[in-house]
């Protein structure tokens, strides 16, 4: 809480939520429905791209995948005032992040909605000021 708040105050915040998934069987048959390629077509190339990617990012590549984003591995760690003194186990562990190109952000920005969620009407009467959680889809 902030301080010099009062002990029972509370603060609500947005949350997003998701409506179901799409897996990758489903993704393939939209993706086949737009072109002449079959499923298994799609499946095939998406498993090509999964191991392309995986064996860019150990050769220490950022992958570009046009205006979808891009893949990158990177990594952090704690700092040394003198280089002596920095060790190996100061690096945290490395992750792969996803970047999205401009046609997501962009999408992001002026296509994804933002609403209120009502609470269980239990939930609302013992809420006080407005028991409601935004929802981005």
């Amino acid at each position: 809480m902030t301080k010099g708040a009062a002990a029972d105050a509370k603060l609500f915040y947005a949350a997003s939520s998701s409506n179901g998934m799409c897996d990758t069987a489903t993704l393939c048959d939209i993706i086949a429905d737009r072109s002449a390629a079959t499923p298994g077509d799609v499946k095939l190339v998406l498993d090509g791209v999964l191991f392309v990617v995986k064996q860019k990012l150990l050769d220490g590549q950022t992958i570009q995948l046009g205006e979808l984003g891009y893949f990158m591995a990177v990594l952090g760690s704690k700092g040394s005032s003198m280089k002596k003194d920095f060790k190996p186990e100061m690096v945290r562990r490395p992750r792969v992040v996803f970047r999205p190109g401009k046609a997501l952000l962009e999408l992001a920005k002026t296509k994804l909605k933002v609403e209120r969620m009502m609470l269980d009407k239990n939930e609302d009467e013992k809420e006080e000021g407005g028991g409601d959680r935004p929802e981005i889809e």
